[in-house]
């Protein structure tokens, strides 16, 4: 790669991190994919990437290519974590409240079964008292 090149090619990085500044995410997308096609081990490209596309998985795939490239970016690596940690604890709480359901419902069962116990055995002292 030429200097010009190079130059060329930081100019439009840039100019899409201006567009995400500016919140002008899915042209920045645009722009940024077009600097992935044309090297795929464009560390901060994908970093950007990163941050202007509009899931999270889609942002933990960019951030896991950062770190195929380069396994020190500590950025790359703290955002990752970041975002895998919020994942963790929402998994979590849907356990929390999966078991909540689950107590609820056994709870119901074992109410709804004794009742019915005493149900049928009034009808057994009613019937045989007559």
């Amino acid at each position: 790669m030429t200097e010009t090149q190079a130059a060329e090619r930081i100019d439009r990085l840039l100019d899409a991190i201006e567009l995400i500044k500016l919140g002008k995410r899915r042209d920045a997308v645009t722009l940024l994919k077009a600097l992935i096609r044309e090297d795929s081990d464009f560390e901060d490209a994908w970093l950007w990437m990163s941050v202007a596309v509009d899931s999270i998985d889609q942002s933990v795939i960019c951030l896991d290519n950062v770190l195929r490239i380069n396994p020190n970016n500590a950025y790359a690596a703290g955002a990752l974590y970041r975002l895998r940690a919020s994942e963790m604890a929402m998994q979590r709480r849907r356990a929390r409240y999966r078991l909540y359901r689950d107590i609820a419902l056994i709870l119901f069962a074992g109410v709804f079964g004794l009742t019915l116990c005493m149900i049928v055995v009034q009808i057994f002292m009613w019937s045989s008292a007559l």
